[in-house]
């Protein structure tokens, strides 16, 4: 079904260095219509964010977060073996209902919290993919380098914003408390960081010398750096972070839909409406599936508007985190198993 894979990419070069590596050139796409609008006087500041929020979660990151259902919800054997997890699933949105109703600054912390880590793991779940896809076993201690540099890129210059109070997310500054100030976090998270891209540098150097490099991987992990090391740099936060986020959920919908061929190849899909799905010769219909199911959350959205006294950025992040965060919590399942790409 899937012809024309190649040894150590997860499908073959072509698809993965444009869908999943360089596909970073998506990053700056909202910071650039946000400067645009900006400079042209098209919108106005707030509405520009507001526009590029909403375009974001309609065009990719509800497609991306409502695919996940094809692995869970719609499978008959995960919800046989997994019936606790699933339904532990449920108490996400109670949490996200009552944290955006009475402590909505909380709930935008612990949102971006896991949101950070989250971007992060699918980076480490693709580099154990290129593993698998590797001819050559690697050592622990390299994998733990590999994942300690992506792990640590983004918080240096990301913390420090934090501490200055410029670290606007969903209308909310978050909170940087002053008990932490004796620690000087920024310092600490760039030493660490600063340790971990040296020694990463250097047995990188060293695996393609005994011939042993793996290229999809290195390429993925240096790209990684420089987005998460660079991106807080900038003075619009929200708007910067939609960028990450536009670049994780474009991998992650063509990951998934690639996931899936190989899933139905080994006759592991007995849902029909997946199995449709995913055997049409484009991803036209997935996609548009799972974008008709955003725009029900949209639609949502304006209702919870309506008809409860919450501000607009807080109807908008208790209805979509409902789902986002079930979205996060289904994917650390997929994230530990890279076989799935064998």
């Amino acid at each position: 079904m899937l012809s024309g894979r190649e040894p150590g990419w997860i499908y073959k070069r072509s698809w993965d260095l444009s869908l999943i590596i360089f596909s970073a050139v998506l990053v700056p796409l909202p910071f650039l219509v946000a400067w645009l609008a900006q400079v042209t006087g098209w919108l106005k500041p707030q509405t520009a964010i507001n526009a590029i929020n909403i375009s974001v979660a309609l065009l990719i990151g509800g497609p991306h977060l409502f695919s996940t259902i094809t692995f869970t919800f719609l499978d008959g054997g995960f919800r046989a073996r997994h019936k606790a997890y699933l339904a532990m699933a449920f108490v996400l949105p109670a949490i996200v209902i009552f944290l955006g109703v009475y402590y909505y600054t909380a709930l935008i912390t612990f949102f971006f919290t896991w949101a950070s880590i989250h971007v992060l793991h699918q980076i480490i779940y693709l580099t154990d993919c290129y593993r698998t896809r590797s001819a050559y076993a690697e050592e622990k201690w390299s994998r733990l380098l590999d994942y300690g540099l992506v792990l640590t890129g983004l918080y240096p210059i990301g913390l420090y914003k934090m501490s200055l109070k410029l670290f606007l997310v969903g209308g909310v500054v978050l909170p940087y408390p002053d008990f932490l100030r004796v620690f000087n976090l920024p310092v600490l998270a760039g030493i660490v960081f600063f340790v971990f891209l040296f020694a990463w540098i250097a047995k990188t150097a060293r695996e393609f010398r005994d011939g042993r490099g793996n290229v999809p991987k290195t390429l993925l992990i240096g790209v990684t750096t420089v987005v998460s090391f660079c991106l807080p740099m900038g003075s619009n936060l929200d708007v910067l972070f939609q960028g990450y986020n536009t670049w994780h959920s474009f991998q992650y919908l063509f990951l998934l839909w690639l996931i899936n061929r190989l899933r139905d190849q080994r006759g592991e899909i007995v849902n029909p409406l997946v199995r449709r799905l995913v055997r049409s010769g484009n991803m036209t219909g997935y996609y548009l599936c799972f974008l008709a199911a955003t725009g029900v959350i949209v639609l949502l959205t304006v209702v919870v508007r309506a008809v409860t006294p919450l501000k607009a950025d807080q109807s908008y992040f208790v209805v979509v985190l409902s789902v986002l965060l079930m979205h996060y919590y289904f994917d650390h399942f997929l994230f530990t198993h890279p076989q799935m790409v064998e």
